[in-house]
């Protein structure tokens, strides 16, 4: 499977809250991506990293990667295409899903080596500014 890849040049974080707590304000800050997961244990914000209020603990930044959509739901084997070369190339990620697509963050001091993984198994990765 051959897919093509937005690479986006704004810097995320990847945010933990308790599992009650509301989800703030900042994490609505304008950027390409924001998400709120909640789970039993935890709310995981995904935003710009600029927003991020520095008490909050959070990881980061990281560079996301957009896969060029919409991916049909029953598609299988995406996210595998992806994290194999990146595993391969000792590149962590956290992904998400969308109902048109997915996206990949990975850290942004390795977005290089990244590019060059999903590019040598196949993939292409437009850089910012470049359209898909």
């Amino acid at each position: 499977m051959q897919l093509t890849l937005q690479r986006h040049a704004e810097q995320l974080a990847v945010c933990r809250l308790p599992p009650d707590a509301p989800v703030p304000a900042w994490a609505a800050a304008p950027g390409r991506l924001r998400a709120a997961i909640r789970s039993g244990n935890e709310l995981s914000i995904v935003c710009a990293i600029a927003a991020v209020p520095t008490e909050v603990r959070c990881e980061g930044p990281f560079t996301a990667f957009e896969v060029a959509g919409p991916v049909d739901l029953g598609t299988t084997g995406v996210l595998a295409a992806l994290v194999a070369p990146l595993a391969a190339a000792t590149v962590s990620v956290f992904n998400l899903s969308t109902f048109d697509t997915d996206w990949i963050l990975v850290p942004s001091m390795q977005h290089g080596a990244a590019t060059t993984a999903l590019e040598r198994a196949g993939h292409t990765v437009c850089q910012p500014g470049e359209q898909s």
